[in-house]
């Protein structure tokens, strides 16, 4: 669902300069077919090595998933937004993410 709500948000961050990028710990060829089904034009990241999503201290090593996270990064690299959900249905708010970026 988060990613059909952030393709909707789509002109809305292309506005506030910002490039979306998802992150996951699916191998490509499903990446391709989730990106396919709900239409998501921004880049999908396969992860299957849980190197990105130890770096940013999302991974729930039990499950070897990560928690949904969202990060808000800017040009210098410097994280300024964090929203990491405590189970798999607590995500960012859209317009947190979009009150964040106006203000950068």
């Amino acid at each position: 669902m988060q990613l059909v709500q952030l393709q909707e948000y789509s002109e809305k961050f292309t506005q506030l300069n910002t490039e979306v990028l998802a992150v996951s710990t699916d191998d490509e060829l499903t990446i391709l077919k989730t990106a396919r089904e709900l239409r998501v034009r921004f880049r999908l990241i396969a992860d299957v090595e849980r190197r990105v999503i130890s770096l940013f201290d999302v991974l729930l090593p039990e499950q070897r998933i990560a928690r949904p996270a969202t990060f808000v990064i800017d040009k210098r690299g410097v994280i300024r937004y964090r929203y990491i959900g405590k189970d798999f249905s607590d995500r960012s708010p859209i317009e947190g993410i979009l009150q964040v970026l106006s203000w950068m």
